[in-house]
């Protein structure tokens, strides 16, 4: 299919993709995160053992679909294809654009506008191709440890025994995950930051660790933080709550660490 060349309707989509992708991921960690700290945690997750091995499997695989979305140039709807409407559409970010977004149909102008759009930033297509080398470092992610995983095992299953599979997904790792998403939630921030507010598309930095923000009791944005909090939230419920003596432990062999059909490297 033909990309769209429309940049709002491709920042919509990137809100979209990004949100979803840094949801799977941080699910799927903070699970893993919290079962380490506790080890009755642990024995109560083990009680049903085969659920919580369906939701991270789940979890896994559905974040390497939709960065596949993400980074696919095949797809209408990829970052290639955001930047490419933008230096198209750069019309869109300049002063007269911005001045109307910022009117928002009054009929006169707000006393603030013109000190307001004279220190605002108008974006050149030496912006976009700063952008597009900042993707392009996350795209060489992509390619070696997402997309043969998507590819060869998700998509298509190319792979089949047990070590191909985990050959697979030992070409990432962990904190690969969190940049890659992290980073979406970084560029679709900060492209409306400079569609509405009309300031310069910077990177700014966020938090991605699970350990951090687990850890910590700051209630900041984002969709990887409220995922993250929701999961701590979960996983203390089950801690603390009275087990059923009618759900028998699946695995007879002792506690251990939730698996998955394969695991990235930590």
């Amino acid at each position: 299919m033909k990309p769209d060349h429309s940049f709002e309707r491709q920042l919509k989509n990137l809100e979209h993709e990004s949100n979803v992708i840094a949801n799977y991921v941080y699910a799927e960690m903070a699970i893993q995160h919290a079962a380490s700290k506790s080890k009755k945690l642990l024995s109560r997750l083990n009680r049903t053992r085969t659920f919580w091995i369906a939701c991270k499997a789940a979890f896994q695989s559905a974040a390497y679909i939709a960065l596949g979305r993400i980074f696919d140039l095949k797809s209408p709807y990829n970052v290639a294809a955001l930047l490419n409407a933008m230096e198209l559409e750069l019309a869109l970010f300049q002063k007269e654009a911005l001045a109307t977004r910022k009117r928002d149909g009054a009929a006169k102008d707000p006393a603030w506008l013109p000190e307001y759009l004279q220190r605002a930033y108008y974006p050149t297509k030496r912006d976009v191709e700063r952008l597009r080398r900042k993707v392009a470092e996350y795209r060489k992610i992509y390619d070696r440890a997402i997309m043969p995983v998507r590819h060869q095992y998700l998509a298509h299953r190319q792979a089949h025994d047990h070590e191909k599979v985990q050959a697979l997904f030992g070409k990432g790792k962990v904190g690969e995950m969190w940049r890659l998403s992290t980073f979406l939630l970084r560029l679709h921030l900060s492209l409306c930051e400079l569609l509405l507010n009309g300031r310069k598309p910077v990177l700014r930095p966020v938090r991605y660790s699970v350990r951090a923000m687990y850890d910590s009791q700051s209630n900041r944005t984002g969709s990887h933080e409220y995922m993250v909090r929701d999961m701590k939230s979960l996983m203390s419920f089950i801690e603390a709550a009275t087990p059923n003596p009618s759900i028998e432990r699946t695995s007879s062999s002792g506690l251990r660490p939730l698996p998955a059909a394969a695991h990235v490297k930590r």
